[in-house]
C-alpha cells in the first residue's frame, strides 16, 4: 500500500511539472504581476485581479526603489491600467478610462464604479494568490510589527504572546491558546508543518528552530480555523519566509541572547531568482558561564538555506533546508537534578507553485524530516524521591501535499487539497524512581517504578479537505468546508475523521464586520508523540474539539479599532496527560515524585476577548489594549476542575512610539494567578517517642498563585553609516522585577519536618543588542 501511494506522489509530482513546458519564453522585461507581487513582499500592498494584470503583460524598465502612486500610474499606463489610492495605505489597481488618462485625479472616483468585484480578490503573491475577504478570524503580525515589539529571546513568535486568548508564563515560547494545550497550535513555515519546532523541547522549548530574521510575516489563528487546517484543535501559527527587498542584503545580528548572520538577494537577468540563507547561535551558554557557570551550558545552533526561480509568470520552484542543533548539559544542585540532551531537527523541502490559468492555480510540496532526540538525567532528592532515566527518539516523515484553489466567478472560489505522510518513529526509553515514605502514600504514587521500552511504529497519514467561498448580496460571504483525516498506527486502527466547518462574514458597513465560526477539530497523536517516558505505550484516538466563535470587528470615526470575540470550545475524546502538580521548572518532570496523570475525557473553554488598537507598524504611533476573560475545567469523574493554565482575567497593553529615529516601545500585562496544588506536612509524635511525617494533599487546582504582572520595553535607535545602517536595542523583559510566583519546591528540613521554597518565572532580564544591515 506505501508503495502505491508513493508511484501515485510520482505521478502527480510529474503532472505539476507541466506550467514550465507553457511558461513564457519569447518576453523581454520582467512580469508585470511579479512587479507587483515584489512590491507586495517590501510592504507596499498593492491590490489587483489577474483578470486586468495578464501574463502576457511585462515591463520594459522598473524602478529600484518602491514607487509613489504617480510613479506606479506611468508604469501602468501601456497598458490601459492606472493605480488609485487603497485602504492603509494600498494602491488599486484599476482600468484606466479616457478622462482618467487625462486627468489622472480623478482616477479614483471614476475607476472604482467599474472595477466593483476587486476589492474582495485580493493578489498576495508572485503566482496570484487569490483570496476573497476572510471569514474567518485570524491576526497578521508582519515584520515591522515584529521588528518594534519588545520580545525575550529575540523570539519573533513571542509577540503572539501579546495578543488575548494566549496564555504563557514567560519562560516558553510556546503558548496556550483559548483553553488548549501548548501541543495544540499547529506550526506552517513557508506551508509546511515542522515537527517539534522548538530548541531545548524538553526544557521549556525558550526559541523556535526558525531566525527571526527569517521571517516575513505571521498569520496567527485562534479559534474556528477553515479546512484548510488540520491535525491540531486549538490554533495555528502561519510563518512567512521573509523574501529579499534588494538585489543584495546581508544582516549581522548579535545580542546578550543571539549571534547571527543573514544574505538575501536576487539573481537573474530580471530577478526570476531569489536566495537566503541563514545562521543563528544562541549564546545563553556565554551568559550561564558568566553569570552561574556550575548550572551547566545550554547551547543551540539553527540554519536556514532558501532559492527559488520563477519559469516565467505562471510557475515558481523553490529549495529550501532547514537544521537545528542542541546540546545542553544542566544541573540544579539544590535539587539533585542533573541533565545532558541533544537534539537534531533537520528538514529539507520542494515547494512548486504553478498558475494554470487566470482561474486555476496549485501549490505543491514535497519534504523530508528527520529529527533525533537524546536525553538522560540522574536524580537524588534526599529524603523524598531519587532516579534515572536515558531516552533515545527517532523520527523521520515523508510528506507530498497539495493545494490548489480555482476562482470560479469573481463570487465565488473553490480550494482543495490532499496531504500524504509516511512516517516511521523509535523509541527506546529507560527509567528508574523510587520514591520514600511517606511521599510514596500520595498523588497515587509507587514506592518504585521500572520502565523499559523498545517500540519502533511506523504508518501512513492521509488528509484531504475541500472548502468553498462565496460572496453573496455583497454584504455576505461564507465558507464552507469538510476535511478528511485518516491515521493507521493508532490503537483505533485505521482511525478516520471528518470535520466539517463552516464560518460566515457580514460586512453591514465599510467600518463593521461581523464573523461567525463554527467547526469540528481534530488532533491526532502523531507518530513521534508516544508518550513513552509517562509509561503509555499505546496510541490514543484523535481528540475532538468543538469550536463556536463570534467576532465583531468596527472601525471609529477616530480610527480606534475595536475587535471582540465571544467563544466557546469544547473538548472530546481527550488523550492522558501529564502534569507536575508543585513544580513545572524541573529538569527532569517525568521522575519527580510530583507527577500525576489528568485523565479528563472532556473539557470546557468559555470565554471573550477585547482589543482596542489605534494605528499601524509603519505609522509613529500605535497602541492597544486588551482584556480577556474565560473559564477553562476539566471534566473529571469526581468534578469539574480548572485547567493549570487557566487565568479567570487578563489585561494586556502598550504601546510602540517612533521619534525620528528612536524608537520606543512597551507591553504590559496582568492575570489572574494560575491554579496551583498545596503540599502540607506536620510532625505527629509516635508511642515509641519519634515523629512521623503525615503529608496531605489539597484539591488538585483549589487555589492559585498571586497576580501576574510584567512589564516589557524595547528602546531602539537607527544609525545611518556610510555602508548601510546600524540599529542598536535595549530590550528588557520584567522591567519592574515583579516576584511572579510559578511554583513550590518542596524538601526535608533537618529535623524531618516538611520545607518550602517559592520559584518564579522570569525575573528582570536585559538583553543590549545591535544589528548591521548593509
Amino acid at each position: 500500500m506505501r508503495s502505491f501511494v508513493w508511484c501515485l506522489v510520482a505521478s502527480v509530482c510529474a503532472v505539476v511539472a507541466l506550467p514550465v513546458c507553457a511558461a513564457s519564453s519569447g518576453t523581454t522585461g520582467k512580469p508585470l504581476a511579479g512587479y507587483l507581487d515584489a512590491l507586495n513582499g517590501r510592504g507596499q500592498v498593492v491590490i489587483y485581479s489577474s483578470d486586468l494584470v495578464t501574463d502576457e503583460m511585462h515591463l520594459a524598465t522598473s524602478p529600484e526603489s518602491v514607487p509613489t502612486l504617480a510613479e506606479l500610474q506611468d508604469l501602468l499606463r501601456p497598458f490601459g491600467l492606472t493605480a488609485t489610492s487603497g485602504p492603509a495605505g494600498s494602491f488599486l489597481v484599476v482600468v484606466a478610462d479616457e478622462e482618467g488618462r487625462r486627468e489622472q485625479g480623478n482616477t479614483q472616483t471614476t475607476a472604482a464604479a467599474k472595477i466593483e468585484p476587486i476589492p474582495e480578490i485580493v493578489v498576495t503573491s508572485s503566482l496570484h494568490r487569490l483570496n476573497y475577504s476572510r471569514p474567518e478570524t485570524h491576526t497578521y503580525l508582519d515584520r515591522e510589527l515584529v521588528a518594534r515589539m519588545p520580545t525575550t529571546a529575540d523570539e519573533a513568535v513571542r509577540v503572539t504572546q501579546r495578543l488575548p486568548g494566549t496564555a504563557s508564563g514567560g519562560v516558553s515560547a510556546q503558548n496556550h491558546v483559548r483553553g488548549g494545550d501548548a501541543n495544540e497550535v499547529l506550526f506552517l513555515f513557508d506551508g509546511l508543518r515542522l515537527y517539534e519546532p522548538y530548541h531545548l523541547k524538553d526544557f521549556q522549548a525558550i526559541a523556535t528552530i526558525v531566525n527571526a530574521n527569517a521571517i516575513g510575516g505571521m498569520d496567527f489563528y485562534t479559534g474556528a480555523f477553515p479546512a484548510h487546517f488540520g491535525d491540531r484543535m486549538s490554533g495555528v501559527l502561519s510563518v512567512e519566509l521573509r523574501e529579499p527587498q534588494e538585489p543584495t542584503e546581508t544582516e549581522l545580528a548579535l545580542s546578550f541572547f543571539n549571534a547571527s548572520i543573514l544574505s538575501a538577494g536576487t539573481f537573474g537577468e530580471h530577478g526570476e531568482g531569489d536566495w537566503l540563507l541563514t545562521a543563528r547561535r544562541g549564546n545563553l551558554d556565554l551568559i550561564v558561564d558568566v553569570i552561574e557557570p556550575e548550572f551547566g551550558s545550554p547551547d543551540y545552533q539553527d540554519y536556514l538555506a532558501h532559492v527559488g526561480w520563477e519559469f516565467g509568470p505562471r510557475a515558481r520552484l523553490s529549495a529550501n533546508f532547514l537544521a537545528s542543533d542542541d546540546k545542553l548539559r544542566l544541573a540544579d544542585a539544590d535539587r539533585g537534578e542533573t541533565a545532558d540532551a541533544a537534539y537534531t531537527n533537520k528538514v529539507g523541502w520542494f515547494k512548486w507553485q504553478a498558475q494554470w490559468s487566470a482561474s486555476l492555480s496549485s501549490d505543491s510540496i514535497l519534504a523530508i524530516s528527520d529529527i533525533g532526540n537524546r536525553r538522560s538525567g540522574d536524580l537524588a532528592l534526599a529524603g523524598i524521591v531519587a532516579g534515572s532515566l536515558h531516552e533515545v527518539r527517532d523520527f523521520s516523515a515523508l510528506e507530498f501535499r497539495q493545494d490548489w484553489r480555482w476562482l470560479a466567478t469573481d463570487s465565488w472560489m473553490l480550494n482543495f487539497g490532499f496531504d500524504i505522510k509516511d512516517l516511521d518513529a523509535r523509541y527506546r526509553f529507560q527509567s528508574v524512581q523510587a520514591i520514600e515514605s511517606p511521599f510514596d502514600s500520595i498523588l497515587e504514587n509507587q514506592p518504585s517504578t521500572l520502565r523499559d521500552f523498545d517500540l519502533a511504529p511506523s504508518g501512513v497519514q492521509y488528509a484531504a479537505y475541500a472548502e468553498v467561498r462565496a460572496r453573496l448580496l455583497d454584504k455576505w460571504t461564507i465558507d464552507a468546508g469538510l476535511r478528511w483525516d485518516q491515521q493507521n498506527y493508532t490503537t483505533a486502527r485505521n482511525d478516520k475523521q471528518y470535520s466539517p466547518r463552516l464560518s460566515v462574514l457580514y460586512a453591514p458597513s465599510d467600518a463593521t464586520e461581523v464573523r461567525i465560526g463554527w467547526g469540528q477539530y481534530y488532533q491526532a497523536q502523531e507518530i513521534n508523540e508516544l508518550q513513552v517516558a509517562d509509561g503509555i505505550t499505546e496510541f490514543s484516538p484523535a481528540q475532538q474539539a468543538e469550536h463556536v466563535v463570534l467576532n465583531v470587528q468596527h472601525r471609529f470615526a477616530n480610527d480606534i479599532d475595536m475587535n471582540l470575540s465571544v467563544y466557546r470550545k469544547t473538548f472530546r475524546r481527550l488523550q492522558q496527560r501529564f502534569e507536575n502538580s508543585f513544580n513545572t521548572l524541573t529538569l527532569l518532570p517525568e521522575i519527580q515524585f510530583d507527577r500525576v496523570m489528568v485523565d479528563a475525557p472532556a473539557a470546557e473553554a468559555l470565554g471573550a476577548d477585547l482589543l482596542l488598537s489605534h494605528g499601524s507598524a509603519d505609522e509613529n504611533l500605535l497602541w492597544w489594549l486588551g482584556y480577556s476573560w474565560s473559564e477553562i475545567e476539566d471534566e473529571l469523574a469526581s468534578g469539574d476542575v480548572v485547567r493549570s493554565w487557566d487565568q479567570t482575567h487578563t489585561f494586556k497593553g502598550g504601546l510602540t512610539w517612533r521619534w525620528g529615529k528612536w524608537d520606543f516601545s512597551a507591553a504590559a500585562e496582568i492575570h489572574t494567578g494560575w491554579p496551583r496544588t498545596l503540599l502540607n506536612g506536620e510532625l505527629v509524635g509516635q508511642p515509641n517517642g519519634g515523629e512521623d511525617l503525615v503529608l496531605s494533599v489539597s484539591e488538585r487546582n483549589a487555589s492559585r498563585y498571586s497576580t501576574y504582572q510584567t512589564l516589557d520595553i524595547r528602546l531602539r535607535r537607527e544609525f545611518e553609516l556610510s555602508r548601510g545602517d546600524l540599529t542598536v536595542f535595549l530590550d528588557v523583559t520584567n522591567l519592574l522585577d515583579r516576584q511572579n510566583l510559578c511554583c513550590i519546591e518542596y524538601s526535608l528540613a533537618t529535623d524531618g519536618s516538611l520545607a518550602s521554597r517559592d520559584k518564579h518565572w522570569l525575573p528582570l532580564l536585559p538583553s543590549l543588542g545591535v544589528t548591521w544591515r548593509f
